[in-house]
């Protein structure tokens, strides 16, 4: 079965717990093939999710196919409009503009706490920050590299251990890469893994200003990088889901 999350310092039973209904056997593989082609790119922002093509695929009933785009649509990742079946979810520019001021303003919150008590990160989640890093240091493909940055935020949400936040800030910047995907307009401006790294010793040097300085124009950089006006078409499911 596919992993949701990229990041090795993310856990399995971290996933489980973010995730709002936990499903097992084909329903997590339908799920998080799904989540990984919309967060991949490989599924856009209004393209069509033919639910008979999904059966097909997965050899299961729509039924199945329906129970997880349900789940989906509540968390934000697909569209249900009534009696016109289902789509990649695309937010509106409005909604992409206050998903930023959301997951900036939850960041802020969660990086600026640590910051003010560097010493409550144990040895074990500072091994778990290295190790993230080092998965960002070895990502080559741009949307690896977003995908990551996203995860780094969940693992300090995680670390900072209130798992209401984190399950809001997973919520919030899975819908943002949606918005990302749709609108952004700048490929090449995205920050490199120096972010992620300077941002975990700002953290452990206690350096709260320059770490809330570094995560707002982080936000800034996401929110001038995109450009309203997406486009949408139809895709070949079967190329692309059912192959993990």
């Amino acid at each position: 079965m596919p992993a949701r999350y990229l990041s090795p310092a993310i856990s399995d039973q971290d996933a489980l717990a973010l995730v709002a209904v936990p499903l097992v056997g084909v329903e997590a593989t339908i799920y998080n093939d799904l989540w990984n082609a919309v967060i991949n790119q490989s599924l856009r922002p209004g393209d069509k999710l033919e639910e008979v093509a999904m059966s097909d695929i997965y050899g299961v009933s729509r039924t199945v196919i329906r129970k997880v785009l349900v789940i989906m649509e509540q968390e934000g990742a697909v569209s249900l409009p009534l009696n016109r079946g289902a789509y990649v979810a695309l937010p509106s520019p409005r909604d992409a503009l206050e998903l930023c001021e959301a997951v900036g303003s939850i960041c802020a919150y969660i990086v600026g706490k640590l910051a003010d008590q560097p010493q409550i990160i144990t040895v074990e989640q500072r091994g778990k920050l290295a190790l993230h890093v080092q998965a960002e240091t070895e990502a080559a493909e741009l949307h690896t590299i977003r995908r990551l940055h996203m995860e780094h935020a969940i693992l300090l949400a995680l670390i900072y251990g209130n798992l209401v936040l984190a399950t809001q800030l997973e919520r919030a910047a899975s819908r943002l890469a949606l918005a990302l995907s749709a609108y952004q307009g700048v490929t090449g401006n995205i920050s490199t893994v120096q972010y992620t790294a300077a941002l975990n010793q700002m953290i452990f040097d206690g350096r709260k200003e320059a770490a809330l300085l570094t995560v707002n124009a982080a936000i800034e950089r996401a929110r001038k990088s995109m450009r309203f006006a997406a486009a949408t078409g139809s895709v070949d499911l079967k190329a692309i889901l059912g192959r993990g």
